[in-house]
């Protein structure tokens, strides 16, 4: 890892990081491929981001409410229809934050599960009845 104050920018492949945040997260490639677009300025406006994206002006307003949602953006301030990208350490925290919480509920789910089956059981290996060996 570089030093701390060392990181230059480098050449990134928009599409390997969107596949490693969609495989490690589950986080949708066009968000990562928003996110990253919106990097490169200071604000972007939905009418700018649906033409880079090739998307409708209603979905791209549902995936910047969906990015807003999940800490990868904020309303640009001064400005009702612009965006700003938070910086990556916030977003992958924001991010992780996210999977963290899902991963934690889904164990409860299953722990909930493990105890619903073992008290569904339990009567029937109780009221076996002895072998006659």
């Amino acid at each position: 890892m570089p030093v701390p104050g060392s990181l230059k920018r480098q050449p990134i492949d928009k599409n390997e990081i969107a596949q490693l945040l969609e495989r490690q997260f589950n986080l949708p490639p066009l968000e990562t491929l928003a996110y990253v677009q919106m990097l490169e300025r200071r604000s972007v406006g939905v009418d700018e981001l649906a033409e880079t994206l090739a998307l409708s002006k209603d979905k791209t307003k549902d995936l910047l409410q969906t990015m807003i949602a999940r800490g990868l953006i904020i309303e640009a301030p001064g400005s009702k229809n612009a965006f700003s990208a938070l910086h990556p350490r916030m977003t992958m925290t924001n991010i992780f934050k996210i999977y963290e919480k899902d991963l934690v509920q889904s164990l409860r789910d299953r722990r909930a599960t493990v105890d619903r089956v073992v008290n569904l059981l339990t009567p029937i290996y109780e009221e076996k009845k002895p072998d006659s060996n």
